[in-house]
């Protein structure tokens, strides 16, 4: 596979660029399964399992389970289908519904909500309150906790002041009026509070869980285990072999268990994308999942059958520099490096999935802001920065190392960028490849020199990408920080005018990105296989797609039949801007096309009780 790997990399700088690798057709043949059945699918369609279960991937290990201290999506994945907060996304338009809370009012000045929850469980049989809410919202920001997504929690009135140790997590504005109520107190009125409010930081904790755990003498940390988890989510954890797979089970304690379909969801931990093809092919997977990339040297082949399907997601590929470690230091080096990489080249030639190419942070029109446009490539420019820093030619200039976790498509773009790298700049670049828990581990203690990333937006506004370099986030893996760039994200959420909040938010990028404390590369989007027996997958900007909705079709399992015709999109129809409508209810939310028929009926109605004091709807 490694020589397939330079191959894909080579055309990325001007190899061949006929599009036919004879290497690749055997290996292609062999995935696929293609060429001997006429079948309008990948591999099988028949499911090698029960009529209300599911298999899928989740690539590696999650890093943590924990709500709180979760800041992955192999977790997060997890997570979303075990878990529940007070509001859900929709499944196809990302709106937030009611979950746990049933209806909500809002003040007049947008900074206080109150949120009124129905009576449910946790899955041991337990009442689930306002006061569990209040207990994982305190423990997200307090520095105890050590989440990396405890500025999550600076939303709330105290949240920044509790992380720094300057006031008691008692202090934080969440407070529980009663068993069923609970109320928040923001620091600033958010217009994307409600969106963000879905994401899995915010979920419950059961506190007397945690608590029986330390009276036992049991470590804490090791909660979310099947042998003690307890959850409140649509699924509960029944096993968990390491690295090997895991089961979850529906709960039949959910508020809503009458509206889940299927009984058993099966996740494993592969993490080579060919593999993970392989046995999708065989009908060990009936869908890679959200965290298995399609290997980028199948995309064209794969793109021919029924079974396939693209479209945009709000997620940025990017690569970390640790701005402390010599020569990288320098922000003209930084710079350079920057400029040096041909990142249309990149993604016509070695992802191959319909990418952006973007030397921008933030995706231009998200909400409506508008992009920097940075150069995606100017090698000229970087060799004169280069020759600036005194490294002309790269002369003088020692070795620098790129880090990346174990899939072929990140190794093949660190090839790709370490020969544009030596070609442009002169520059020897060394390769580390690493299992995804140590990577992440490496990242946080800042023991890299360089390393991929990739971050999906938390919610459809440009902050979600710019706190990644706020002084206060625990995911910022740069060792950069600014004063400057922290004051403009401040006062851009303490505006009315959305106008000026992301003409502030636009300042504060150029700051950052003058400075380079990270490579965007491109805007992501989604190449999936799901099987045409799988219904309830709609697509959606964040490639969220809750369990509770998925169901299998007996009868196209039973006799194959007919499936809704798909369609995948141009790379021109990516689209960031938001209709006048969703604009009018929901300020800052963005608005994909639909460009996908997806499998199933809409999603059944959901109860919308919400109490308004002003034009707002959840």
């Amino acid at each position: 596979m490694r020589k397939l790997q330079r191959g894909l990399s080579r055309l990325a700088w001007g190899g061949s660029r006929s599009g036919c690798w004879p290497a690749i057709l055997p290996a292609l043949l062999l995935v696929t399964g293609c060429g001997d059945t006429g079948s309008p699918y990948v591999g099988t369609v028949r499911p090698r399992h029960g009529p209300n279960e599911l298999w899928i991937n989740n690539s590696s290990e999650p890093e943590w389970l924990d709500p709180n201290r979760c800041s992955d999506s192999t977790g997060g994945e997890i997570i979303w289908n075990t878990f529940e907060g007070l509001v859900q996304a929709h499944p196809e338009t990302l709106e937030p519904l009611p979950a746990i809370a049933t209806s909500w009012q809002v003040s007049d000045d947008g900074r206080r909500f109150t949120f009124f929850l129905r009576p449910s469980q946790w899955s041991d049989g337990q009442p689930l309150t306002a006061h569990d809410f209040v207990f994982s919202f305190r423990r997200l920001v307090d520095p105890q906790t050590a989440s990396k997504y405890a500025s999550n929690g600076f939303i709330f009135s105290g949240g920044a002041e509790i992380a720094r140790g300057e006031a008691s997590p008692d202090s934080l504005g969440v407070r529980a009026v009663d068993e069923l109520t609970l109320e928040v107190e923001l620091v600033d009125p958010l217009p994307y509070f409600l969106n963000f409010l879905g994401f899995y930081s915010f979920m419950p904790i059961p506190r007397h869980l945690l608590e029986d755990l330390d009276r036992r003498g049991i470590d804490a940390d090791l909660w979310t285990r099947p042998e003690h988890v307890v959850c409140n989510g649509p699924y509960r954890m029944t096993e968990w072999q390491f690295r090997q797979r895991m089961v979850f089970d529906k709960n039949p304690r959910y508020w809503d268990a009458a509206g889940v379909k299927l009984d058993r969801v099966r996740l494993a931990m592969v993490e080579s994308a060919t593999t993970a093809l392989n046995m999708y092919t065989a009908g060990e997977f009936d869908w890679p999942g959200g965290n298995t990339s399609l290997p980028a040297e199948f995309l064209d082949h794969l793109s021919r059958y029924q079974d396939f399907h693209q479209h945009p997601y709000l997620a940025v590929y990017f690569y970390w520099i640790n701005t402390q470690a010599p020569p990288l230091d320098d922000p003209l080096v930084r710079r350079a490096l920057s400029l040096a990489v041909d990142r249309e080249a990149l993604v016509k030639h070695v992802t191959r999935g319909g990418q952006i190419a973007s030397a921008d942070l933030v995706p231009a029109g998200l909400a409506g802001y508008e992009g920097l446009g940075r150069p995606v490539h100017d090698p000229d420019a970087a060799r004169r920065l280069l020759a600036e820093a005194g490294y002309p030619g790269g002369k003088g200039l020692p070795p620098v190392t790129v880090s990346f976790n174990t899939s072929e498509g990140h190794r093949q773009v660190a090839e790709a960028l370490q020969a544009m790298w030596q070609q442009e700049l002169g520059i020897k670049v060394e390769l580390a490849n690493q299992e995804w828990k140590v990577f992440l581990a490496n990242a946080e203690q800042m023991n890299f020199q360089l390393c991929r990333m990739g971050w999906i937006g938390d919610y459809a506004d440009p902050y979600t990408f710019l706190e990644l370099l706020t002084s206060d986030c625990g995911n910022n893996h740069s060792n950069w920080a600014s004063p400057e760039y922290d004051r403009l994200l401040t006062e851009a959420n303490r505006q009315a005018d959305p106008v000026t909040r992301l003409a502030l938010l636009r300042q504060a990028e150029a700051l950052a990105l003058d400075e380079q404390p990270l490579i965007p590369l491109y805007v992501y989007t989604r190449s999936q296989l799901i099987k045409p027996y799988v219904r309830g997958i709609w697509g959606n900007h964040q490639d969220r797609h809750p369990w509770k909705y998925i169901w299998i079709d007996e009868a196209f399992a039973a006799q194959g039949g007919p499936l809704p015709s798909r369609r995948t999109f141009a790379p021109d129809a990516l689209s960031f801007t938001h209709s006048t409508e969703t604009s009018r209810r929901h300020p800052g939310c963005v608005q994909f096309p639909t460009l996908l028929d997806w499998h199933g009926p809409a999603p059944r109605p959901l109860p919308s009780t919400v109490t308004r004091r002003q034009e707002m709807s959840p």
